[in-house]
């Protein structure tokens, strides 16, 4: 199955939208976020068995800085709200 719909993008989001409900914003939580969402996608079929999932996961673990930064100044708030 081809990850025509995956956009890891909008994974780091979705994570970022995980931290904001779970209220967990610990770096280590970030880190176990960026597994979890990813191992869902490849379940989901999003993510194709043979895609590299460590380096996925290695890009995602690399955007923390961005992550925090985004939950300090709520600029993801508009993203929580359309869900």
């Amino acid at each position: 199955m081809q990850n025509l719909t995956f956009d890891l993008n909008e994974v780091f989001h979705e994570i970022i939208n995980r931290m904001q409900e779970e209220g967990a914003f610990e770096q280590q939580a970030y880190f176990d976020l960026v597994e979890e969402v990813l191992e869902e996608k490849r379940e989901a079929g999003e993510l194709d068995d043979d895609a590299n999932i460590e380096e996925l996961e290695d890009k995602l673990r690399h955007r923390w800085s961005e992550a925090m930064a985004l939950l300090d100044t709520g600029h993801d708030k508009k993203i929580l709200e359309q869900e």
